[in-house]
């Protein structure tokens, strides 16, 4: 009899990998499958720059303990030499070497193999041959948000005081490695120039010094309002496939889009406008929302009125009378309205 998930849980003290523990997918689970001198299957997308990419099987014979990354150098050493991929460290220190394994990012140097795989660049950069992704969209874009402390008041000397309470959020950061798996992940960079979301990586490479306590307001103001950081969606893609475990969403992104709505007001306008709807009626108010959003401009679009209307998405009764719910009072109060 197998035992509870909530047991299997408490084995491991990362809830995210509870889905590997259903899945018999642990380093463990998938040493046991195979045994040495085992074929693998590793299918390899392969292309340059500018050209269209194809994908090639090889048959890798496998080796205890046998990493992505030892499958790589394997197939580079007997059967394709020209095969082009990153790494430096080989200890999950570099961030290097992250590729799409079987449709999830990972890094090579740590993911034990699996039977059969599909080995796969990052998305979301420009890639410039075989595995090799350009690194230079992220670092820009890093660079682009100067990622440094300026302080306000003189260095106090050593050691400097710094409390836990104001530094918990920064110091998660600092855990980042820059393998960019997380900003493969997420589907919001995947929209391309429909957004100006600067993407999970360089967001928490700013949160190292944005969120610091001793960095310049106007510093960090003007670094968040380059970062489009509203429009991530709180999938937390980004945090299913960190490496280093970093909060990303929970302990990153809601910290720095707090401190860019107490910075950069202008910023939050669709939160700030949620807040005040339900602080106000105790629920959420769509067709209130989107007049408080985009004000009269938004009536000019009235197939898509027409279309929320008839799927009962808008009430306009409701919005025009304002009409409340018996948890207004306590919406106000959770709130702090």
């Amino acid at each position: 009899m197998s035992r509870p998930v909530a047991a299997l849980a408490s084995e491991h003290e990362s809830a995210r990998r509870l889905g590997q523990i259903e899945r018999h997918d642990t380093l463990a689970a998938r040493n046991a499958r195979l045994a040495a001198g085992d074929e693998l299957t590793v299918r390899v997308r392969r292309g340059e720059e500018g050209r269209a990419s194809t994908v090639e099987e090889f048959q890798v014979p496998y080796q205890k303990w046998m990493r992505v990354l030892d499958a790589l150098t394997w197939i580079a050493e007997n059967k394709a030499p020209d095969l082009a991929y990153r790494w430096f460290c080989g200890t999950k220190m570099c961030g290097t070497c992250a590729v799409r394994m079987n449709g999830r990012e990972v890094l090579a140097c740590w993911e034990a193999v699996e039977p059969d795989m599909m080995i796969e660049p990052l998305r979301n950069l420009p890639v410039l041959r075989d595995l090799v992704v350009d690194r230079g969209p992220f670092e820009r874009k890093v660079a682009s948000l100067e990622p440094w402390i300026e302080r306000t008041a003189p260095y106090p000397g050593f050691p400097e005081p710094l409390s836990h309470r104001a530094m918990k959020n920064a110091s998660k950061a600092l855990d980042c490695i820059g393998c960019m798996a997380c900003y493969s992940a997420c589907p919001v960079i995947g929209l391309g120039a429909l957004t100006d979301f600067a993407g999970p990586t360089p967001l928490v490479q700013l949160a190292q010094t944005a969120l610091d306590p001793r960095n310049n307001p106007d510093k960090a103001a003007r670094a968040l309002a380059a970062t489009g950081i509203f429009h991530c969606i709180s999938c937390y893609k980004c945090e299913e496939v960190c490496p280093a475990h970093i909060p990303i969403v929970s302990g990153v992104i809601e910290p720095l889009k707090a401190r860019a709505a107490a910075l950069v007001p202008a910023m939050a306008g669709h939160p700030q406008t949620l807040r005040r709807i339900v602080s106000e009626r105790g629920r959420v108010d769509p067709g209130a929302l989107v007049l408080g959003v985009q004000g009269l401009a938004a009536l000019r679009n009235f197939p898509r009125i027409w279309r929320m209307l008839m799927r009962g998405k808008i009430n306009p009764l409701r919005t025009l009378f304002r009409i409340r719910t018996a948890a207004a009072a306590a919406a106000r109060r959770l709130l702090g309205s």
